[in-house]
């Protein structure tokens, strides 16, 4: 494991730090490591327990954060958007075709990217740049999270009627962010303490710009880099909220995904729910805030991968679980770039995995 980490950072130099953990679910197997250095201005090591902008997978905390509340009945998968949420907010954020379906939008198209809102953050409006493309020019200027819907409401165009298609929206978990903090009276950073960081002792987590972790004083974030350019101030901006707004160790966000596995954040039954998958994008499946990653044997021929299912991230984060290894997978090359680059780095820990259980069988047979 420690090769495929020093050797990614040496060999890849647009990947200037990475973090990795792995642990079998009966913990017989653990390992940690990392490599690269964390922040660029003070030469600072990466190390295992250095802090990562974990980004979208903080959608599996928000999804986490929504099925809570529907377990103890406070909501329903099949209400709209508009029982929880100001008319201000959300009129006008998704007309199509000349019919307006703002207020038919369920709580279920939120979760499984189905509503057809356009993404705030890569979705362009005519002739216009995305906000992405307007964080790297200007990275000083916060946007707040209603003005990214707002973004999505009056600049962009909803992309097919709800629940015909799906398509990937940063704005479907603000708005859900939204509906929680509606629901409990609480800041959303409150109801994820509540919920996830304290009840499994995270205690290097928390919600950039909004909360601290348990235990100070604490390391800064692991510098992001899209291409050359160090993106780091961007992750500030206040934008980043219940669609990416997370910072936590590589490690923790095991602790979280083996106790959401376990049944011991929401129930076997709801978590099913959560897995139910449907075509996103090549090569990924979409449930509620999960994603299931496969890839066809056609293309990987050396061995058959197998399927993972968690939470990616643009800066390169990914929290994975396998079911036919038992193996949770956590960590960041921390490089907006590439998208495949973190996916053929937990292949290669798969494979090593794969390899390791296969030499013990022999031996145990002999």
């Amino acid at each position: 494991m420690e090769d495929l980490v020093s050797g990614l950072v040496e060999k890849d130099k647009s990947v200037r730090n990475c973090v990795l953990s792995v642990m079998k679910s009966d913990s017989s197997f653990s390992w940690s490591g990392a490599a690269g250095i964390a922040n660029q201005d003070g030469q600072v090591p990466m190390n295992k327990d250095t802090p990562i902008y974990i980004s979208s997978i903080t959608k599996l905390y928000t999804a986490t954060a929504v099925m809570r509340l529907y377990e103890k009945g406070a909501l329903s998968l099949d209400d709209p958007m508009s029982r929880y949420l100001p008319r201000e907010l959300i009129q006008g954020i998704h007309e199509y075709k000349g019919k307006d379906y703002s207020h038919e939008i369920t709580i279920k198209q939120l979760l499984s990217h189905t509503s057809g809102i356009a993404d705030y953050y890569t979705e362009k409006p005519k002739g216009g740049k995305s906000l992405f493309e307007m964080f790297l020019e200007k990275p000083e200027r916060s946007w707040t999270v209603d003005e990214t819907i707002a973004r999505a409401r009056n600049d962009l165009e909803p992309n097919f009627q709800p629940g015909m298609d799906a398509s990937y929206s940063d704005t479907n978990f603000q708005l859900l962010g939204k509906v929680i903090e509606a629901i409990t009276g609480k800041p959303l950073h409150i109801v994820y303490e509540d919920f996830i960081f304290h009840p499994l002792n995270l205690k290097h987590t928390w919600l950039v710009g909004r909360s601290e972790p348990q235990l100070a004083p604490y390391a800064a974030p692991a510098d992001i880099f899209y291409k050359d350019m160090n993106v780091t101030k961007t992750r500030s901006n206040g934008a980043y909220w219940a669609d990416g707004g997370i910072v936590t160790t590589a490690e923790e966000m095991i602790i979280f995904l083996k106790a959401l596995n376990e049944g011991r954040i929401v129930s076997g039954d709801t978590l099913k729910l959560m897995h139910n998958w449907h075509k996103l994008q090549f090569p990924l499946q979409y449930g509620y805030g999960t994603i299931y990653f496969k890839l066809p044997r056609f293309i990987i021929k050396v061995m058959k991968v197998p399927p993972l299912w968690g939470h990616s991230g643009s800066t390169g984060s990914f929290l994975y679980y396998s079911e036919d290894l038992n193996l949770y997978i956590a960590g960041s090359i921390n490089q907006i770039e590439s998208k495949s680059k973190p996916f053929k780095l937990m292949i290669r820990v798969m494979k090593a995995t794969q390899s390791k259980m296969d030499e013990e069988r022999t031996r145990g047979s002999l």
